[in-house]
C-alpha cells in the first residue's frame, strides 16, 4: 500500500511538473527563433540567396554533354564516307561533347560577385528579421510580467479592503460607525474583486499574445518568470540617440543588407554590359555512327564502321555581338534604375531606423520621468493610506475618505509599474539598435 502511494506521488509530481511549463526570457527568445514562420521564412530565402551564388561560381567549369539519335532515309541517303547512294537507309549516331568559357566580357565574374552580395544581404536579412522577432518577444514578455505584478497589486487590494470590511462590521457592532459604512466597504469588497478580475482577464489575454508569436499551441499551462533586470531601473540608463543612430546606421542588419544590395546593384550593370564585348570559349568533341541500307549492298560490318567512322574536333569559338535588337542596352538601363531605387531604399531606411531611435528614445526620457514622478506619488501614497487607516479607526476619518486613499495608493502603485516596464523595454530598444 506505501509503495502504491509512493507510485501515485511521483506521477502527480511529474505531470504537475510537465504541465505547468515556467519559461525565462531567454527560452522565449530560443523557441522562437526556432519556430517562427518569418525566420523559416528568411532562413529559406537565404538557402535559396546560397544556391543561386553556386550556381554562379560554377558557372566557371566546363559543361559535358553527351547525345545519340536514331534517324531514317528514303531516296538518297547519305554514307559514311560521304557519298549519296541511291537506297533507302537508317543510321545510328552518337558523341560527347566539352565546353568552357574563357572570356565572356567578365559577365561570370560579375555574376559571382552579385550572387555573393545578394547571399550576404539575405544573411542579414535573417539577423534583422531575428532583431525585430527579439524586440517582438521581449514586448510580450515584459507585459506579461507587467500584468503579473498588477495582479498581485490586485489580490493586495483586495485583501486590505476585506481587512477593512471586517474592521468595519466590528466597529458598527461596538457602535462607533454607522450601518452604512458597512455596506460602503462591502461594495468596496465587490468592486476590488472586479478589478482582480478584470486584471486576471488582462493577464490571460497577454500570456496569449506571447504564446501565439512563439506559436504554441496550448495556453492554459504557460507561465513566465520575472528577470532580474527586470526587477529596478537604477542600473539603467538611456543611451544617447544621436550615437546610437550613428552607431545603428553601419551596424544595423536591415542597412547593411540595403548597402550590400546597393553594391549588387552595380555588379548587375557591370554584367548587362558584359554583353557587348564578345566571347570566347573552348570545345571538344568526339562522334562516330553507325549506316545501314535497306538494300544491304553497301553495308559494312558494325565493328568496321565504330572503327572508320570515328571523329574528334577541338578549337576555339568566338562570339562577337552586333546587333542584338537592344536588347543589351534596354538591359542595362533597368539596371541603372536598379540602383536609383535601392539608394532610396537606403534614404527610406535611414529615415525609418531614425525615427525608430528617435521615438524609443523620447519615449524612455518620459517614461523615466513619469517613473519618478509616481513613484514620489506612490511612496506618499502609502503613506496617506496608513495614516488613513489610523484615523479610521480611531474614528477621526470617514470611511469615504479612507476608500479614496485605498484608491489612490493603488492607482499610483498601477502607474508607476507602467512606467516602470515603458522605460525598460524603450532602454532595451535603444541597446539593440547599440548591438553589432
Amino acid at each position: 500500500m506505501k509503495k502504491l502511494i509512493l507510485i501515485i506521488s511521483i506521477v502527480t509530481l511529474s505531470f504537475a511538473s510537465h504541465a505547468q511549463k515556467v519559461w525565462t526570457l531567454d527560452e522565449c527568445v530560443d523557441y522562437a527563433m526556432e519556430h517562427n514562420v518569418t525566420i523559416l521564412q528568411s532562413i529559406m530565402n537565404q538557402n535559396n540567396a546560397e544556391l543561386q551564388y553556386k550556381m554562379a561560381k560554377n558557372a566557371w567549369l566546363p559543361t559535358v554533354s553527351a547525345d545519340a539519335s536514331e534517324s531514317f532515309g528514303f531516296g538518297q541517303s547519305p554514307s559514311a564516307n560521304g557519298v549519296y547512294v541511291s537506297d533507302n537507309s537508317s543510321s545510328t549516331s552518337f558523341g560527347i561533347s566539352v565546353g568552357m568559357p574563357l572570356f565572356n566580357g567578365l559577365s561570370l565574374y560579375h555574376q559571382t560577385k552579385s550572387s555573393n552580395l545578394e547571399l550576404n544581404a539575405a544573411k542579414k536579412d535573417l539577423e534583422a528579421a531575428k532583431y525585430d522577432l527579439k524586440l517582438l518577444i521581449m514586448s510580450y514578455y515584459m507585459q506579461v510580467v507587467y500584468n503579473k505584478e498588477l495582479k498581485a497589486i490586485a489580490e493586495k487590494q483586495l485583501a486590505l479592503t476585506e481587512e477593512q470590511h471586517s474592521k468595519t462590521q466590528q466597529l458598527f457592532e461596538l457602535g462607533k460607525v454607522a450601518e452604512s459604512n458597512v455596506y460602503e466597504s462591502a461594495a468596496q469588497v465587490a468592486t476590488a474583486k472586479s478589478t482582480l478580475v478584470q486584471t486576471n482577464n488582462n493577464l490571460m489575454l497577454s500570456i496569449l499574445d506571447i504564446v501565439q508569436a512563439l506559436e504554441l499551441e496550448d495556453v492554459n499551462d504557460f507561465d513566465v518568470v520575472s528577470p532580474e533586470e527586470f526587477q529596478s531601473i537604477d542600473n539603467q540608463s538611456i543611451p544617447s540617440h544621436e550615437t546610437t543612430y550613428e552607431f545603428a546606421v553601419k551596424h544595423q542588419p536591415k542597412m547593411e543588407a540595403a548597402n550590400l544590395r546597393l553594391e549588387k546593384s552595380y555588379m548587375d550593370v557591370k554584367a548587362s554590359k558584359s554583353s557587348w564585348y564578345p566571347s570566347l570559349s573552348l570545345f571538344a568533341g568526339y562522334s562516330n555512327g553507325y549506316y545501314n541500307y535497306f538494300s544491304q549492298s553497301y553495308n559494312q560490318p558494325f565493328s568496321d564502321q565504330i572503327k572508320n567512322n570515328g571523329r574528334t574536333s577541338f578549337g576555339l569559338r568566338l562570339n562577337i555581338p552586333i546587333f542584338n535588337a537592344m536588347q543589351t542596352k534596354y538591359r542595362v538601363e533597368q539596371t541603372k534604375l536598379s540602383i536609383e531605387n535601392q539608394e532610396l531604399a537606403i534614404q527610406n531606411t535611414e529615415k525609418n531606423l531614425k525615427k525608430e531611435i528617435q521615438q524609443a528614445f523620447y519615449s524612455a526620457v518620459a517614461a523615466e520621468q513619469k517613473y519618478n514622478a509616481a513613484d514620489e506619488t506612490f511612496q506618499s501614497a502609502e503613506v496617506a493610506y496608513r495614516y488613513s487607516s489610523e484615523s479610521f479607526a480611531a474614528g477621526k476619518t470617514t470611511l469615504i475618505e479612507l476608500n479614496e486613499s485605498k484608491n489612490r495608493l493603488f492607482k499610483s502603485e498601477s502607474e508607476m509599474l507602467q512606467a516602470k516596464y515603458e522605460y525598460l523595454y524603450r532602454v532595451e530598444v535603444l541597446k539593440f539598435y547599440n548591438q553589432e
